[in-house]
């Protein structure tokens, strides 16, 4: 099986030395696939939205729907330092992709109802023509309203505007002349190029557990990245999201099902998601690697003995 990491663009670990050095790093490990976070802005505190995974991988939360406010006034997320430098993930990535020649570069998860989705094509389809089509959007619908605001984009509307950003950057990555009518964006005989190197566009993955992103990777997603999915539930998860995807008229069994771990899970757990249907993992560092050069080879050494190679082998 293939796994990945999510190392870069927070905190100490936001320099442009420290994340050429682990994705060069992380492609000689034997890593697959490098991931980046997003947020655009960030807030001492949160009085109107409630973080969503601030229990931790595997543990289950209520589902909620993505048009309507989620729970006020949890201030979990509002104990991270709002002044840590946070990288814009597409320059991240492009920043990781030069350094590298065979490891995806991806998102983990890109607010997609906060981008242009005209202005993202391009990036991301000039991003992929240079790194031989090694781009994987991961895109999630956002939790903070607060930075909706900021953003100046309707905070209720995110579904939504998901939804339609996917379909309008699809047309953009495939059409030869590209036109959409949506009720956000609208283009005609619109000429996007460079397009993609990767046939069919980068992958879409799509992050979340409510029944909304469940409902959205079946229609829309070329895969899923689940956080908060227990080990004991994954396979009915799993099995339901397939369901879904074949009522779609969609190959379920193409999905991409990435699961979030840490690097201290137990190789039984990777060993239940394979089983439940899951076809990679991404391993969110946190905080163990050393941010100097030498400290990051050997670190990633480690990670290829006790992380890369276990894995390999389910």
């Amino acid at each position: 099986m293939k796994v990945g990491i999510t190392c870069g663009g927070i905190g100490p670990y936001a320099s442009g030395a420290f994340i050429r050095a682990s994705a060069r790093a992380a492609e000689e490990a034997g890593f697959a696939h490098y991931w980046m976070p997003d947020h655009v802005v960030q807030f001492a505190a949160y009085p109107e939205s409630r973080y969503p995974y601030a229990e931790g991988s595997g543990q289950e939360l209520p589902d909620q729907s993505d048009e309507a406010p989620l729970q006020f006034g949890d201030d979990t997320y509002a104990n991270v330092d709002p002044a840590n430098p946070l990288v814009d993930p597409v320059i991240g990535m492009a920043w990781a992709a030069a350094a590298t020649s065979r490891i995806e570069v991806g998102s983990n998860i890109l607010v997609l109802p906060q981008r242009n989705p005209v202005v993202l094509a391009k990036e991301l389809a000039t991003l992929d023509s240079f790194c031989a089509g090694r781009v994987v959007l991961g895109a999630g619908v956002g939790w903070a309203k607060e930075e909706f605001d900021a953003c100046g984009v309707p905070f209720a509307e995110r579904g939504r505007r998901t939804d339609e950003a996917i379909a309008a950057l699809r047309a953009l990555w495939n059409q030869p002349v590209s036109s959409f009518a949506g009720r956000f964006h609208a283009f005609r005989d619109a000429y996007s190029y460079p397009k993609p190197a990767r046939a069919g566009g980068p992958p879409i993955l799509i992050g979340g557990e409510s029944a909304a992103a469940l409902r959205r990777v079946a229609r829309l997603g070329d895969g899923w990245l689940p956080y908060n999915l227990p080990v004991a539930d994954a396979a009915r998860a799993i099995a339901e999201l397939k369901a879904m995807t074949r009522a779609e008229g969609r190959d379920a069994d193409a999905l991409r099902i990435v699961k979030i771990v840490y690097g201290n899970a137990r190789i039984d757990d990777l060993k239940r998601y394979r089983d439940a249907g899951v076809t990679e993992f991404n391993v969110a560092s946190s905080g163990e690697i050393p941010v100097d050069e030498a400290g990051i080879a050997a670190k990633f050494h480690e990670f290829s003995e006790t992380i890369v190679e276990p894995i390999a082998g389910l």
